[in-house]
């Protein structure tokens, strides 16, 4: 067990781990609570004068999160510097992120949603006002208690306005998937980046997919350069996301504009809240959308997730003056593919398994598993549920990734005849092999090193049920990857 502050606080265990370090869970062992620390930590290749620049960002991020009084920003509680390692000890958020909420309980309505955005720009606003741009807004940023305020996290690379030092390095930090336009094309920081990625992340709260997820850095950087998604959802939330990811800064709602809109969204009728005139783009076969169906929505503790992407400056500009000629093409041909259901090789596929009443899982096994999930369990007749204390972190022994979910039938609130174990072990079987022979599983020689696993709902799970006043079915494939021997994994195989 590691102590860190003069012994103050202790490191229980990890929590999560991204591009600048890891999240740990810690006690302040003064004032006897439970404390989040981040610790920063940098790959040994990197020359000391950026080891220094980071070093300086994440010092700033204290600094900055300290300052900003508002209920949508974590607290900062201390910073610490000791044996050339820097740590910043923040409130323990016992919430999922958004990504995670809705991996979990599906996409959230339109009042949901519009109070998440208050809430969301009432903190950026808070920043803006300081002078500062947070520049990663986006689903994995936000944590949504189930009561009370949501809270935007990880000010570590945000940028002060007036003081553009620290971008000097040829490298664009951040997530491609949530930056604005005028960001990927050099432009200066300004709230109106903040502004898009906020309209980003509420099209994924409504949708259950990020408008510009694609399988590869390029394709999404090409997809915000050229593309304009319409969300499905209607009235004042629809004209907000909309008006949120207009292209051009200057026609970009500002933030009186979205206040407004934002009061209706919250005023609005309830039965507006999706319409189907738009239909969802269809997948991409490397990372097909994840859209989860509604269901009751339980709190649960998760880790504070820390993440951050890397993308050369220079390769931006070249990637869009080769988008017409030679990325648009391509991307025609993946969508184009991903429609025929040919045969995909299923060597190192394990035996099927149901879950549900009557499975061989447990109903609630799978509950807290999400998107990035490194596991200490195995996929097994007779498996116990997955607990919180069964998720550690990537880079600690762990037995098992989740690799995938897809909706068998997107038909979730009507009754749909149970297509039978047969027809889903084909359709689980074809997806999650494409997922795990495609380059979102690392690895060379897979089928001889790895294994993954399918999880299909039973025909009770399948059936239509009435709880809390939502009416929800299981219609979900699971897919989970691990060793071939059974050995433990000791980093992440599956790329987020």
């Amino acid at each position: 067990m590691r102590e860190v502050g003069n012994r103050r606080y202790r490191l229980l265990r990890e929590l999560g781990r991204g591009g600048m370090g890891a999240v740990w869970l810690g006690k302040d062992t003064v004032l006897g609570r439970d404390v989040a620390v981040k610790e920063l930590l940098l790959p040994g290749n990197v020359p000391v004068a950026e080891r220094v620049v980071y070093q300086e960002r994440v010092l700033r991020e204290a600094r900055i999160a300290s300052q900003l009084r508002d209920p949508a920003v974590v607290t900062v509680f201390d910073l610490i510097t000791e044996d050339d390692q820097t740590f910043i000890v923040m409130e323990l958020i016992d919430a999922p992120t958004l990504d995670e909420l809705v991996d979990l309980d599906g996409p959230l309505d339109v009042k949901a949603a519009a109070t998440l955005a208050q809430q969301l720009l009432n903190a950026l606003e808070a920043a803006h006002e300081s002078g500062v741009v947070h520049r990663d807004v986006k689903p994995g940023n936000v944590m949504v208690p189930g009561r009370g305020t949501a809270k935007l996290t990880d000010f570590g690379i945000a940028q002060s306005i007036d003081d553009p030092r620290l971008t000097a390095t040829g490298t664009l930090i951040g997530s491609p998937a949530y930056m604005s336009p005028e960001r990927l094309a050099g432009g200066p920081a300004t709230p109106a980046w903040d502004l898009w990625a906020l309209g980003a992340t509420l099209f994924y709260a409504v949708e259950g997919r990020g408008a510009f997820d694609r399988p590869t850095t390029s394709a999404t950087i090409l997809a915000v350069m050229s593309e304009r998604p319409q969300p499905r959802v209607s009235g004042p939330l629809g004209e907000l996301i909309t008006g949120l990811l207009e292209p051009d800064p200057e026609r970009r709602l500002g933030a009186a504009q979205t206040h407004r809109l934002i009061e209706r969204a919250l005023h609005s009728e309830p039965g507006a809240a999706l319409t189907q005139q738009v239909p969802p783009a269809p997948p991409i076969p490397s990372a097909p959308p994840v859209v989860l169906p509604p269901t009751p929505r339980k709190r649960r503790p998760i880790a504070l997730i820390l993440s951050a992407t890397l993308t050369p400056l220079f390769l931006v500009g070249a990637l869009i003056s080769l988008y017409l000629t030679v990325f648009k093409p391509m991307l025609d041909n993946l969508q184009a593919g991903d429609r025929q259901d040919g045969p995909v090789s299923t060597v190192a596929m394990q035996p099927v398994l149901t879950r549900g009443p009557g499975g061989d899982l447990g109903e609630d096994t799978l509950r807290v598993v999400t998107s990035s999930g490194c596991l200490t369990w195995t996929p097994a007749k007779g498996a116990p549920k997955i607990d919180s204390k069964n998720r550690v972190g990537c880079y600690a022994e762990h037995d098992t990734e989740f690799l995938y979910s897809t909706l068998a039938n997107t038909e979730t609130e009507k009754d749909v005849p149970y297509p039978g174990t047969e027809e889903l072990t084909k359709i689980g079987g074809t997806r999650c092999a494409r997922m795990f022979l495609s380059d979102k599983v690392a690895g060379q020689d897979k089928e001889k090193t790895l294994r993954y696993w399918v999880i299909i709902p039973t025909a009770e799970a399948w059936k239509m049920k009435t709880e809390n006043g939502y009416r929800n079915s299981d219609r979900l494939i699971h897919c989970f990857v691990g060793k071939a021997d059974g050995s433990k994994l000791t980093e992440p195989i599956v790329k987020s």
